[in-house]
């Protein structure tokens, strides 16, 4: 059997890390990288596609990171052929429609706002798409 799935959450507040870290590897036993720099996001993204970098079961991104745009992370993770149909949920507190279309039109399989979605939510929606039962991505949302 293969061991626990792992989920690469990319976040750059650590009480936020931590919250999100003990609820997915306690109730989810799932097991929890983070990375708090989106360019360090690229360089690991990069280094998967190298096959140097183990490739990371589920993505938790957000969007609003201190060196770059969490959208720019999603742009290179579509771009490498080893990721890019790794899932991708957008995890933030910024609930801006526009910026739901375009991670949506990226592929990103949810647009998940914080403050929504407590960590217990999260843990089931994460364990139903690695799951591939009762899942669905949310549709692309038309331009008005």
């Amino acid at each position: 059997m293969r061991g626990k799935k792992t989920i690469l959450l990319i976040e750059d507040d650590l009480p936020i890390i931590d919250i999100y870290r003990t609820a997915l590897e306690k109730t989810g036993g799932f097991k929890v990288e983070a990375i708090t720099l989106g360019s360090e996001a690229i360089k690991m993204i990069r280094g998967i596609n190298e096959n140097k970098i183990k490739k990371p079961d589920l993505i938790l991104l957000e969007i609003i990171l201190p060196d770059m745009n969490g959208l720019q992370v999603l742009e290179e993770i579509r771009k490498q052929k080893a990721t890019r149909d790794l899932p991708v949920f957008i995890l933030t507190n910024y609930g801006d429609k526009e910026l739901k279309k375009v991670g949506i039109a990226l592929k990103a399989e949810r647009y998940i706002t914080k403050t929504d979605c407590p960590p217990t939510k999260l843990v089931e929606l994460v364990k139903k798409r690695l799951k591939g039962v009762g899942f669905e991505p949310e549709p692309v949302l038309e331009a008005k």
